[in-house]
């Protein structure tokens, strides 16, 4: 199963600002079944935000992430088909919409306003949301069926039996005859489409590399000039401005984080951006495919995005737990790939060599992180009570059903329950 994360990124008309605020509220106060567009009709939508930036830099912005199953082109059909009315209420407030056009002329607008991310990360990667919620109603009553077989004496002693039991009561349930055929997370030519571009930039880099040492010479003599000079946050962020991030966190088991920073100016930032988030993309599809990203357990979708020309840097991120324990993560386990990243956007700590110190200093990193985050104004998750670990032990016990396990193999996959 494809899943695609992007953004929608349109410019808001000035006069409509105040407007488009309490539409999204009315959003945001409850944001699966509200009366303008209820994201918990879309049978394959994952995660959604809506976020108002702007600044003395970017003009008031409306942002809207999807991350769905399947493609694009499959998906704006669908939002528009389901959600016409929601979708003109929306977008109305920004340059250039078609309020009065047909179906197609509004699917071909979003697509002209479709941003694409530069890097991105699926945790629960070829999972889609029919199968994450097929995979937790399947844990649930093996669960039930395991507690009414004890409480009536019922459940046989070994563990090859009671997975027996497990077994048949799952078969003897209509419900559940999906479970006999466990899809992979990753089919061979994904991964191997992924692997042969890998091969081809470490190919390519080898071969070219007469050519490619000088130019890196000359960009690493630059870079640490740059270093040296560029400005850094200096200070915590605005009080007020905190407030508003954290009055909408810690809603739920899973919280959404979203940024908007301005990249550095410069021909190296504005050429070294775009190569630091291919890189990491081509890292991700091939290395970070079975739930984890660096290390991090919690991220659900995370992505970055260059908008506004390649003028500021769009981060969205959808992750378990709290910021503090997120950034706390960033720092401990994936500090040299997000440092390669933000250090090319305006105050961030002090870096070495692109990749190096920067996101590694926790204070000043977190003190960075929350003046250059910005409030989500409506958020949506389809399935807000699960986080990551618990959506891959819910596959891996799927996974694991009808596979030929032995010893030690048969109690670790009982111990999922």
């Amino acid at each position: 199963m494809t899943q695609t994360i992007f953004t929608v990124v349109a410019e808001i008309a000035p006069d409509r600002l105040d407007s488009l605020r309490g539409v999204v509220a009315e959003i945001a106060a409850d944001p699966g079944t509200n009366a303008v567009l209820g994201f918990g009709q879309f049978t394959s939508l994952h995660f959604a935000s809506v976020v108002i930036f702007g600044s003395s830099r970017l003009p008031p912005t409306l942002i809207v992430e999807n991350n769905v199953d399947g493609p694009l082109d499959d998906w704006l059909p669908i939002l528009v088909a389901h959600g016409r009315t929601g979708i003109d209420t929306l977008f109305a407030h920004c340059v250039g919409y078609p309020v009065d056009a047909s179906a197609g002329e509004v699917v071909a607008w979003l697509g002209a306003h479709v941003v694409r991310p530069g890097a991105y990360h699926v945790g629960a990667t070829g999972r889609s949301l029919a199968r994450i919620r097929q995979e937790a109603a399947l844990h649930g009553a093996i669960e039930d069926f395991i507690d009414a077989e004890h409480g009536a004496g019922r459940l046989a002693g070994s563990p090859p039996a009671v997975r027996a039991a497990i077994q048949d009561f799952v078969r003897a349930d209509p419900r559940f005859a999906w479970a006999a055929v466990t899809p992979p997370r990753q089919t061979w030519g994904e991964r191997g489409g992924h692997l042969g571009r890998l091969a081809a930039a470490v190919t390519g880099a080898l071969l070219l590399s007469p050519l490619l040492i000088p130019v890196l010479a000359a960009w690493i003599a630059v870079l640490r000039v740059k270093e040296a000079v560029d400005p850094v946050q200096r200070g915590p962020a605005d009080p007020d401005w905190v407030n508003a991030q954290q009055e909408r966190e810690d809603l739920a088991a899973q919280n959404h984080l979203a940024s908007v920073i301005a990249v550095k100016p410069g021909f190296v930032r504005a050429t070294t951006l775009p190569i630091v988030l291919w890189a990491l993309n081509l890292l991700a599809r091939v290395a970070y495919t079975h739930g984890d990203l660096g290390g991090i357990p919690s991220i659900h979708f995370a992505h970055w995005s260059l908008i506004d020309e390649g003028r500021h840097l769009v981060f969205l991120s959808n992750f378990d737990g709290s910021w503090e324990s997120y950034l706390g993560d960033f720092i401990d386990k994936a500090s040299v790939g997000l440092t390669a990243v933000w250090s090319n956007t305006e105050e961030f700590p002090r870096t070495r060599f692109l990749a190096f110190a920067g996101a590694a200093d926790g204070p000043r990193f977190r003190q960075w992180a929350r003046a250059h985050g910005c409030p989500t104004d409506a958020w949506y998750s389809a399935y807000p009570e699960l986080t990551m670990p618990i959506i891959d032990n819910n596959t891996a016990l799927r996974e694991g059903l009808y596979a030929r396990l032995h010893g030690e193999e048969v109690q670790a996959w009982l111990r999922r329950l």
